[in-house]
Formats: C-alpha cells, sequence, structure tokens
C-alpha cells in the first residue's frame, strides 16, 4: 500500500480501516485531526477519527475474520486497534447519519475516502467544545468559505458565536 506524504503513519491503518467499512458496508466519515488536515493544514495527532453508521458494532462482532483480515483486533468494536499500534476511535454524534450521508469522497494514498464535509467537522468541533479544535477551526476558515447559515443549522446558538470568534481572529490575522 502506497503511503501519502500528508498523512505518514496514518496512511495505512486509515485505509485498512476504509477497506473494512467498505467490505461490511458500514457508511462512514473521516473526521477529527486528519479530517482536518484535508481542509485545512497538516498537523499533529495521535489517533484517526472516524463516525460509522448506526449498526457498525453488530457488523464488527459479526465478522472478526474480516477485522483480522484488515489487520484490527476482533476483540474490540467501539474502537479499532490496528496492528501497527495506532488506535482508530469511532466517535458517537447525534447527528452521525447525516454526517455519513454528506461526507464527500477525497483522493487519500490511492483510495477514495469518506471524509465528513468542512461544515460537519466544523459542527462536530464546536460541539465537542475543546480549546484544540479552534485551532482546527481556524485553519479550515483560512483556506475555504464556510457558509454561516449552514453552519447554523448544525450546531447551537453558543457554538455558532464561538465560530463567529474563531473566524472573526483569523480575519483580524491573530
Amino acid at each position: 500500500m502506497e503511503a501519502d506524504d500528508r498523512f505518514g503513519g496514518y496512511a495505512a491503518p486509515l485505509l485498512d480501516a476504509v477497506a473494512l467499512f467498505d467490505e461490511l458496508h458500514i457508511g462512514y466519515a473521516l473526521i477529527g485531526g486528519v479530517a482536518a488536515m484535508v481542509w485545512g493544514r497538516a498537523r499533529y495527532t495521535e489517533d484517526i477519527d472516524f463516525v460509522a453508521a448506526a449498526g457498525h458494532e453488530a457488523a464488527l462482532k459479526q465478522h472478526p475474520d474480516a477485522m483480522r483480515r484488515h489487520h484490527f483486533d476482533p476483540s474490540c468494536t467501539w474502537k479499532l486497534y490496528h496492528d501497527s499500534g495506532l488506535e482508530i476511535d469511532l466517535w458517537k454524534d447525534e447527528h452521525v447519519e447525516g454526517i455519513v450521508a454528506r461526507a464527500v469522497s477525497v483522493e487519500l494514498a490511492g483510495r477514495d475516502v469518506r471524509v465528513a464535509e468542512a461544515h460537519d467537522l466544523i459542527a462536530m468541533k464546536l460541539r465537542a467544545d475543546r480549546p484544540q479544535d479552534d485551532y482546527d477551526i481556524s485553519e479550515i476558515v483560512q483556506r475555504m468559505s464556510i457558509d454561516e447559515a449552514t453552519l447554523a443549522q448544525r450546531v447551537d446558538a453558543d457554538a455558532l458565536a464561538r465560530f463567529r470568534a474563531i473566524r472573526q481572529r483569523v480575519n483580524r490575522g491573530g
């Protein structure tokens, strides 16, 4: 499997997870720091994050051979443990079905990968309400246009206010 320079050691586990999801027909979207790299710029992250459609745990439990074939420990289905040592988190989000449905196909390391649409990724980061996510949001805002009306449909008023503050800091250059 060819590595993608942007993703270094993340490429093989990421592509193994995608192959597993595809084989088992599990809807998914790449989220988190690696997805932020797609829409923003490269940065360090300790793991790979996905959301997966309802029923993914049952599908994984029913197919331990597929998990092994794709280099995952079949004893755990709420998180994926890759043979490389990298962990793949499967996030729970109240909007998972919409996130999966709106995910866009992006070529990473020679394979089409479903990545959370930028508005969904920002909305998840705003809902997580963690200071480290502000950096990812600011990097995305610098590189692409984010429609505030679309974002407003996916977050509450406090999160939207936080987005506006981040965007204002970016526009001021700080």
